[in-house]
């Protein structure tokens, strides 16, 4: 056997053993509790995935200008004063029209039944009426998330001022 034959052999393999050449393979849901894991045990397996799905998912939400959708990433249930919370995010996306973000995950780790996340993050935000300039906010936001069963959802964000 020629030695390009088996570079090129060994080089399959390995594809094959990494998943790049198509072999199907079950996909995995996103945000889902390992297999054989229960929902409520979910918290123990926060990671680093887990919480870049929920900042990107702030980012998309500030970015296409979508107040619904990124309300839709916290458990309003959960949250402590989420109807104040709701009122700040309401008046944030009526004085300010368009938004640029950008985070850089610090650290995540679990606290008992909870998944926390602190990020650098900034958010460069146009005003409405257009007659100010842009304003930027810089922030270390920590955010603390639970497994509602389907996806991580916020259960608190710190500092809550980051949407006033």
């Amino acid at each position: 056997m020629r030695p390009s034959m088996l570079i090129r052999d060994m080089v399959t393999l390995l594809a094959v053993g990494v998943g790049l050449c198509g072999v199907a393979r079950p996909a995995a849901r996103a945000n889902a509790p390992p297999q054989g894991q229960k929902a409520g045990n979910a918290a123990a397996n926060f990671s680093e995935a887990d919480a870049a799905r929920v900042f990107d998912g702030l980012r998309q939400a500030l970015e296409s200008n979508s107040e619904r959708r990124l309300l839709k990433l916290f458990d309003a249930a959960r949250m402590p004063d989420y109807p104040a919370f709701r009122d700040q995010v309401a008046q944030f996306f009526d004085e300010y029209e368009a938004f640029q973000v950008r985070y850089h995950i610090a650290q995540v780790s679990t606290e008992g039944r909870v998944g926390v996340a602190t990020a650098d993050f900034e958010v460069e935000a146009t005003p409405s009426r257009g007659t100010s300039p842009n304003v930027r906010r810089n922030v270390q936001l920590r955010l603390v998330l639970a497994w509602d069963g389907r996806q991580w959802k916020i259960v608190d964000l710190t500092p809550r001022g980051l949407f006033s």
